[in-house]
């Protein structure tokens, strides 16, 4: 008897989570899902920021307690991405020497024993969601010579409305739009190289 009464029981909570588990995830998705100031001030701390001086650009990295200098003498090639199939978009940097890198006084324990260790790598990639990401082509305008512009709102993998035709029929107004795909889209754009080089032959030469 006790047998078949857990059975019965666990076949309760089986059936129950189903029911649960898509209705709670549907609640949220309709209504949201409550996040707490404690979370909030937590993904503010640990945002990656950036900053800039006459002399470069200062890249936080609060997670790993480090913030890297990258000087505009030294940034060789600037390329920005943007693809379909990612969510963020991101500035890549290839550099002729490391960023310089400093870590802060007091470091997490695991910070210390591991280390953010990129001293020897040319090359810093920064993502939308990095704080101030938007003041990056106006800075690299002032501080680098010809430098190709970007607009960061733009969404270039947008459609082109091509036709449209609106008809009205028993007081009831019909729109039908036609678009053309964007086949031009640009999921790489150089904003600026040293050697005027396109972006096939950037990445050629990386590649060397």
């Amino acid at each position: 008897m006790m047998k078949q009464d857990v059975k019965i029981i666990g076949a309760y909570i089986v059936s129950t989570s189903f029911i649960l588990g898509p209705g709670i995830i549907l609640y949220g998705l309709i209504f949201g899902f409550s996040i707490s100031e404690k979370t909030i001030k937590k993904q503010a701390e640990t945002q990656e920021s950036l900053s800039f001086d006459n002399n470069g650009i200062i890249y936080k990295l609060p997670l790993f307690d480090t913030t890297e200098f990258i000087g505009w003498k030294t940034i060789e090639t600037v390329v920005y991405t943007n693809y379909q199939s990612d969510d963020n978009a991101q500035f890549i940097f290839y550099l002729t020497k490391p960023p310089i890198q400093l870590m802060t006084e007091n470091p997490l324990w695991i910070n210390r024993i591991f280390p953010f260790a990129l001293r020897n790598k040319q090359q810093v990639t920064i993502m939308d969601d990095c704080k101030n990401f938007q003041e990056l082509p106006e800075k690299l305008q002032t501080y680098l010579a010809n430098t190709n512009p970007v607009n960061l709102t733009a969404d270039y993998r947008e459609a082109r409305l091509i036709r449209s035709k609106t008809t009205v029929k028993n007081n009831t107004i019909k729109t039908e739009e036609y678009w053309k795909p964007n086949n031009n889209y640009q999921r790489e754009k150089v904003i600026y190289d040293k050697y005027n080089r396109t972006f096939e032959e950037i990445k050629q030469a990386k590649k060397a």
